[in-house]
């Protein structure tokens, strides 16, 4: 491979958010890289931007631009970086990441020196420091039952996010896999179910089902500015799109004949139905407060 690691951004309407992220790579990082950065159909001045650097870049790092002309998705946006791939590993960030110093160095040395791993994650902090729960255990219908009985819905509280440990499913806001890899696997699954939430998820699990660990590095620290593209969206429309992605996951991964989807779309009626009324709730608290 020509480079250690190729570093996929994909970029959607928030230039500043774009440009912190760029800024950061460029400071911090010491080993060889191409970056590659995917507008998903912007509408503001990302496309300009994006132009104008691609037009000064200088160095032995590279930079190519690659601008769709509408919103494919996080996963088919994404995966239009696979052709251009040319890095021995391939680092997915959100364009909300900002990269602390040497992190994606340490990503790569880590991998060098550890055989059986797919995939590796650093841990992930808000922009006020404190660690933002990332990692979590792949889902299957015995823990989401068991989730929805405990009335939680988030084991990622579980996980010790200050220890580097192996770890079933972080967040790709921040994921690398070595290049052979994620091309093997074919990217993201582009299903429009999964359109925007549990692509991740099935990801790792692609990774875990072909007899690969994924492991989290604490000492490797990226910033995140949680959710600044999901934000956008309202909550019905936010609660619409996990649930099509959780339906999508299990059809495809545990999911057999016609009853196993009656049960399935009877579960996540029930799901919606249970955390619309939460999001109300926690609206009329706001309102009272």
């Amino acid at each position: 491979m020509k480079y250690d690691v190729s570093i996929v951004i994909l970029a959607w309407n928030n230039r500043s958010d774009v440009e912190q992220c760029v800024n950061s790579i460029f400071a911090g990082t010491q080993c060889l890289y191409q970056l590659i950065v995917v507008d998903n159909g912007s509408t503001d001045d990302t496309p300009k931007y994006l132009e104008e650097l691609q037009k000064n870049w200088k160095g032995e790092n590279t930079l190519t631009v690659i601008l769709n002309e509408s919103n494919l998705g996080y996963a088919a946006g994404n995966n239009v970086a696979l052709d251009s791939l040319e890095g021995k590993y391939t680092l997915f960030l959100n364009q909300d990441i900002v990269v602390q110093d040497n992190a994606i160095d340490q990503l790569v040395s880590w991998m060098e020196s550890h055989q059986g791993y797919g995939a590796i994650a650093p841990q992930l902090r808000y922009s006020d420091g404190r660690i933002q729960p990332s990692c979590r255990k792949l889902p299957t219908p015995g823990k989401m039952v068991k989730n929805y009985l405990k009335l939680s819905w988030d084991d990622s509280q579980q996980f010790d996010h200050t220890q580097s440990q192996d770890c079933e499913q972080p967040m790709a806001s921040a994921i690398m896999l070595p290049t052979e890899l994620i091309k093997e696997i074919g990217g993201f699954d582009v299903h429009p179910d999964y359109w925007l939430f549990f692509n991740d998820v099935d990801l790792s699990k692609q990774v875990f089902e072909r007899g690969y660990k994924t492991y989290f590095l604490a000492e490797a620290v990226m910033e995140h500015h949680h959710g600044a593209s999901t934000k956008k969206l309202v909550n019905t429309k936010r609660l619409t799109y996990w649930h099509k992605g959780m339906i999508r996951y299990f059809d495809k991964w545990y999911v057999s004949g016609p009853l196993g989807r009656l049960l399935l779309y009877m579960g996540a009626v029930i799901s919606f139905c249970a955390l619309w009324v939460r999001e109300v709730l926690r609206g009329v608290l706001k309102l009272r407060r």
